[in-house]
């Protein structure tokens, strides 16, 4: 059994039949076939059979599938550390939330290879409501990610402490006000800076506890967006504290909120029992740097 045999399981698992995955992975339908067969020999088992909806796993196939994909990235772990040890240049696959960006600049992500020329990044950028369990998983040794919840399999460090905050006109109400309460948005139109993926707005949740219908006019991930329809429909911008700290626009007020609403920004890394060391030193590096 190798890696690759794994790798052609795991796709004719998650495609539920042969011929999608060979084409998938480049390979002909007999020759995948012959490798699900030797698979099966090697341990003792079925891991398929032929069901109503496609190649059905049986429940040694559930069992593999468990453990393939963890086997599959262990391998890939252990490649680059080897190639750290013998000098080679390795590289970690980052996904970084757009709000990050914010507190941790790309440029300064960037500047951890320049400070340690064996370890390269590859980097990508996606917005803050984008889910990204999926990607994390397939793809990602790191993410630097508000919000950790719904990310599978994996550790988290907490990088920054954030909270939500408003944002108003200059000409709104709530612009002569350092804090209101969450009661205080009764009837007020709100723009919210989306932040999450396949769950509500961690304000909204906050304002139907408190029996509260909130009235919301628009979602966005653009702050530019929120910050023009704050200063021409005159409503209230739900944004991030962090990120309205980076941002000059003196048309515009931030006011916090009285009840704590946190929006956190974290690092997190693959669950395995083994520490990555070029995760470690990567996540130190982070560290130091925004002290």
């Amino acid at each position: 059994m190798n890696t690759r045999a794994l790798q052609c399981f795991i796709k004719v698992y998650e495609k539920k039949s042969i011929t999608a995955a060979a084409k998938e992975i480049y390979i002909s339908p007999q020759g995948l076939s012959k490798i699900i067969k030797q698979l099966e020999i090697e341990l003792e088992t079925e891991l398929f059979f032929r069901g109503s909806h496609g190649m059905e796993s049986t429940e040694s196939g559930e069992l593999l599938y468990a453990r393939a994909r963890h086997i599959c990235y262990l391998m890939e772990d252990i490649k680059k550390e080897i190639g750290i040890i013998n000098g080679s240049r390795g590289a970690l696959n980052v996904i970084v939330s757009a709000s990050a960006t914010f507190f941790i600049p790309l440029d300064l992500i960037y500047s951890f290879s320049d400070e340690h020329p064996n370890q390269q990044l590859k980097i990508q950028d996606h917005p803050d409501s984008f889910p990204i369990n999926d990607l994390f998983q397939e793809q990602a040794d790191v993410g630097i990610i508000i919000c950790h919840e719904g990310i599978d399999n994996c550790n988290y460090n907490l990088l920054h402490r954030g909270e939500i905050v408003l944002v108003v006109s200059k000409d709104h109400p709530f612009a002569i006000k350092d804090e209101v309460s969450i009661t205080d948005l009764e009837n007020e139109m709100l723009v919210l800076k989306a932040i999450d993926s396949g769950k509500d707005h961690i304000l909204i949740e906050k304002c139907l506890d408190l029996g509260i219908t909130p009235v919301i006019k628009h979602e966005s991930e653009s702050l530019s967006t929120i910050h023009h329809l704050c200063e021409s429909q005159n409503v209230v911008g739900v944004s991030i504290d962090f990120v309205e700290d980076k941002i000059s626009n003196d048309r515009i007020r931030v006011i916090r909120l009285k009840e704590v609403l946190p929006v956190n920004l974290y690092f997190i890394s693959k669950n395995r029992e083994v520490e990555n060391r070029s995760i470690k030193l990567f996540y130190d590096y982070l560290k130091q740097s925004k002290g």
